[in-house]
């Protein structure tokens, strides 16, 4: 199992419609699609604009093919003009925990 961390940074004064957005959107969507969300944050200190969240993954394969299919899934698209556009950048790492890890 790994981990992919994203950070979304919206766009100026976006940041409550993206967070919007995937309330309503992106964690149904993730759940049709075989995505396993750990948690979403917003931050308080730092860079107040962004939204982060965490997903666990068992292997590759999953991965790539949950990416492929909430992408091709119509009401995606029909949400990003919805809501408009709410993202600048986004940044996504792969994280795999060290043995003494306890998340797993």
């Amino acid at each position: 199992m790994f981990h992919e961390h994203r950070i979304y940074e919206a766009q100026p004064a976006r940041l409550p419609t993206l967070v919007q957005r995937f309330a309503e959107v992106n964690v149904r969507l993730f759940e049709r699609h075989g995505f396993s969300p750990i948690a979403y944050w917003t931050e308080e200190v730092g860079a107040p604009h962004r939204l982060i969240y965490l997903l666990a993954w068992s292997s590759w394969e999953d991965r790539e093919r949950a990416w492929a299919s909430f992408y091709a899934d119509p009401e995606w698209a029909k949400s990003l003009d919805e809501y408009g556009p709410t993202v600048d950048r986004i940044t996504s790492s792969i994280l795999n925990p060290l043995g003494f890890s306890p998340l797993h």
